[in-house]
């Protein structure tokens, strides 16, 4: 078991990479169980200023949403997360990594970044 601080956007993209965990099922009982440590309330949202723009079509429907929040008000929750959790997650970004890689520049890539960090230590 591992406890560590993860801001909005970390916990943003590591949500994004247990939803599409596809593996054995003892892994899968520890994604499903720790995968509400990263879940984000409204409080959360509503502290980190979390903004969406849709985008609407020619119908007046949501096209797409882009999605923008300040971090540094988020501020990070302590959570605690199982090794098998930790251990896939790193495997995960670390594909990621060797495919398209990383980017200081954006800033869901710094969140990875920093997230590898605190899931290494």
């Amino acid at each position: 078991m591992k406890t560590i601080k993860l801001n909005l956007s970390e916990r943003v993209f590591a949500i994004d990479l247990l939803n599409q965990y596809k593996g054995d099922h003892e892994t899968l009982a520890f994604v499903l169980n720790d995968i509400k440590e990263f879940a984000i309330t409204d409080e959360e949202w509503e502290k980190g200023e979390r903004i969406i723009k849709n985008k609407l079509d020619k119908e007046g429907k949501i096209e797409s949403s882009d999605w923008s929040w300040d971090d540094a008000k988020g501020g990070e929750k302590e959570i605690k997360v199982s090794d098998k959790v930790v251990e896939y997650l790193i495997k995960k970004i670390d594909e990621k990594d060797k495919g398209e890689g990383f980017s200081i520049i954006k800033t869901i890539d710094r969140a990875v970044i920093s997230l590898v960090k605190k899931l290494s230590k």
